[in-house]
């Protein structure tokens, strides 16, 4: 019998698909990697006015709507900052609350986000994490075709990378989205058709962990973007201005600040062309004085749906600036989903980033393009090659699995050191209730090198109940 032949399977089926096509969706939106470069299929048509939440997905008080949530772990570790020597092997528990608060007049949208996110390790009590955030998020929307948005963000984190990121990640704080297909994403990451029916979740971000260290800071993040609709296209700009301060480390206190600018256009009915790219000032800091120049651009061609599959090539350069010297080369690469079945997506990815530097003693990381525990300084030359597996599954209505694997290789040029990083992560949900989903995580991380005190090995093992109230 298949789906066509029952009412209520087919049904089922359309809401699978429609996950399936966000989650495509989301990881073309944020990128394969993370970074803050955004690759995406230009909408056909000008999304739908957002729906508001139906009855049991928000709280609704004095006109606001509010997704307070609660999320209890516990995990195991046998390598928490992944250090290549003396390993910090771990049990942690934590318990973050968290609240999304939104109004809106259909023109005007605010929205508040608060969470407080403890961690204590009972044989470490040395390194028990107390991080929070607090974001406010305006948009204007006076035409369909044309949104505003304006977002202020506090981030306290107790542990930090080795090295910053040359090119400051775009603030990701929930809210409502309305996706190309017309679906909204409520800030608890529901997924609401146009008609308010429930057809998925959306699924949280891989959290890497490369060589880090207790290092707490304060992080200040304003941000400006704009974003309109063209016929069978679209353009994305943004500003950015973010201020960290160490508190072990004061000397590593900087400001940053950065402009992105994406875009879109069909061709035809199968290929669109796209271009994205970002430019970063960070000012540096007493222990690699500034100012410091960064960037990233790309331009490529993508195409819709055909048969089981949709992809893209794209091909661009990347570089920086600095009072040491410069650092830059080629960037290229493709990304391919596949849909054998409904309810399962595998997706591949493979890039090749150069880095030809003349820089010295950067404490600024180089952008690596798929998920990694790597982390390599802008003063390194290297030839990094990448590739990526993803997959996600929907095992039934209540139960489903995503796994990831990536590789890196790192190449430093006119040298004979070789980093070779490998990165596992799998995850099996349980929509237990409505309002309540279990996750278990497994991931394995590790980077294998030539040169001496390098290497290192990781297990990370995690459970966690997410109730949305």
């Amino acid at each position: 019998m298949s789906d066509r032949d029952h009412p209520m399977l087919a049904k089922r089926s359309v809401r699978v698909i429609r996950a399936l096509r966000l989650a495509c969706w989301t990881i073309f939106l944020i990128g394969s990697t993370g970074a803050s470069l955004a690759q995406w299929a230009p909408p056909l048509a000008i999304p739908p006015t957002p729906q508001l939440a139906p009855p049991g997905e928000a709280i609704p008080f004095a006109g606001w709507l509010l997704y307070p949530t609660i999320k209890a772990n516990a995990l195991y570790t046998d390598n928490l900052f992944q250090s290549p020597q003396a390993p910090i092997s771990t049990w942690g528990f934590g318990a973050a609350p968290s609240l999304t608060a939104e109004w809106t007049n259909g023109i005007h949208t605010t929205t508040l986000f608060g969470n407080f996110d403890p961690e204590v390790y009972p044989t470490h009590n040395d390194i028990n994490t107390f991080d929070g955030e607090a974001s406010f998020r305006q948009k204007y929307q006076p035409l369909r075709d044309l949104t505003f948005r304006a977002i202020g963000d506090y981030t306290h984190k107790t542990i930090a990378n080795a090295l910053q990121s040359s090119i400051p990640f775009p603030i990701t704080t929930p809210h409502s989205t309305v996706l190309p297909n017309g679906d909204t994403l409520l800030p608890n990451g529901t997924i609401v058709s146009p008609d308010g029916l429930v057809v998925g979740h959306a699924s949280p971000t891989l959290n890497v962990n490369g060589t880090s260290l207790i290092n707490p800071y304060d992080q200040f993040t304003g941000t400006f973007a704009v974003d309109k609709l063209f016929d069978r296209g679209i353009l994305s700009l943004s500003t950015s201005a973010v201020r960290t301060n160490y508190e072990n480390q004061s000397a590593q206190s900087n400001s940053a600040g950065s402009f992105t600018g994406s875009g879109g256009v069909w061709l035809g009915p199968l290929l669109y062309a796209f271009s994205d790219g970002v430019i970063a000032k960070n000012s540096g800091s007493l222990q690699s004085p500034g100012p410091i120049t960064s960037y990233r651009a790309r331009g490529g061609i993508g195409s819709g749906q055909f048969g089981f599959f949709l992809g893209s090539v794209y091909f661009g350069h990347q570089g920086s600036e600095s009072p040491t010297g410069t650092a830059g080369g080629e960037i290229y690469g493709a990304n391919l989903a596949y849909y054998p079945t409904p309810l399962w997506t595998l997706s591949v990815s493979a890039d090749e980033t150069v880095n030809i530097s003349s820089q010295t003693n950067s404490n600024l990381a180089l952008t690596i393009p798929v998920p990694s525990p790597l982390l390599i300084p802008l003063s390194a030359s290297t030839r990094i090659t990448s590739a990526a597996l993803n997959s996600n599954y929907q095992i039934s209505p209540l139960w489903s699995t995503s796994e990831h694997f990536s590789y890196n290789r790192a190449e430093y040029v006119d040298s004979p050191r070789v980093d070779n990083s490998w990165l596992a992560d799998a995850t099996l949900s349980y929509n237990m209730w409505r309002n309540m989903t279990i996750t278990w995580e497994y991931q394995y991380s590790r980077i294998q090198s030539n040169a001496p005190l390098s290497s290192s090995t990781r297990n990370y093992a995690a459970m966690s109940a997410l109730y949305k109230f």
